[in-house]
């Protein structure tokens, strides 16, 4: 079902666990599965993570790449409440009008801040940014005043054949600078260039959980030894990884 709202770039589907999702007439996707929203984002994220089990030992920090319609970041705080750990999320986003909106309809949660292009929001539970722009250019110079090191990374942005330039090799080489030697990051894709890519900027893989129509996922981590199946699979596969040369051509020609 569409639920037409006063965002001129996106209309709201209700999922099949009730759930909504925005679909992007900019990307042509939507931003969760049709199977669930609030279900693919507790499976992949909040679960594969490990954000409950990390928050026991220490106050985690969260990358989210992809803000959408802020379940991340919502799913997150109600999983974190039942233990009353304190987070940061930080989050990044290149469409302003979905971020105001999300922030207008949120303003119980406490005073926002906007300083440069991010809306800071920090209470006794949570310290939350989220950062609009092309996150290739926004996420670094956040980093350089901040210098955050992720517990946990949700790479969830729109798809390889949508939006290559944040599934390519130099990408994940970032985001692994960005990381602690503890972090998890978690994708819905399993596709073999971005686990070429990921392979190739130092990750080590693992299958993820699979939902839906997907077989798979994926998770990366900063310790530890890859799957050999994946690894096996990897150079048996004629794909090529993705990077910042060769990322347009994984575009597909219409969004």
């Amino acid at each position: 079902m569409i639920i037409h709202m006063n965002l001129k770039n996106y209309d709201f589907i209700k999922t099949s666990d009730g759930s909504l999702t925005a679909f992007s007439k900019l990307y042509n996707e939507t931003c969760h599965s049709q199977a669930g929203a609030e279900t693919e984002t507790l499976t992949y994220y909040i679960k594969g993570c490990q954000v409950e089990e990390k928050s026991k030992l220490s106050a985690i920090k969260i990358l989210e790449v992809g803000f959408g319609t802020g379940m991340g970041f919502e799913l997150t705080l109600r999983t974190l409440q039942k233990n009353k750990a304190f987070f940061t999320f930080i989050s990044v986003e290149i469409d302003k009008d979905l971020v105001e909106y999300w922030v207008q309809k949120n303003k119980s949660l406490g005073k926002f801040e906007f300083i440069d292009n991010y809306y800071k929001l920090i209470t006794k539970e949570f310290e939350l940014y989220i950062i609009i722009g092309d996150a290739r250019e926004t996420l670094s110079t956040f980093q350089k005043s901040k210098n955050f090191k992720f517990n946990c990374i949700y790479q969830d942005a729109f798809s390889p054949k949508r939006n290559s330039i944040l599934w390519t090799k130099e990408w994940f080489d970032e985001l692994f600078s960005y990381s602690n030697k503890d972090c998890i990051m978690s994708t819905y894709s399993a596709s073999s260039s971005i686990r070429k890519s990921m392979v190739a900027a130092g990750w080590s893989l693992y299958s993820g959980d699979q939902f839906g129509k997907k077989r798979s996922s994926t998770l990366a981590k900063t310790h530890g030894e890859s799957d050999e199946d994946i690894l096996s699979h990897l150079q048996k596969s004629p794909v090529g990884m993705i990077t910042d040369e060769n990322y347009k051509q994984y575009v597909m020609d219409e969004k």
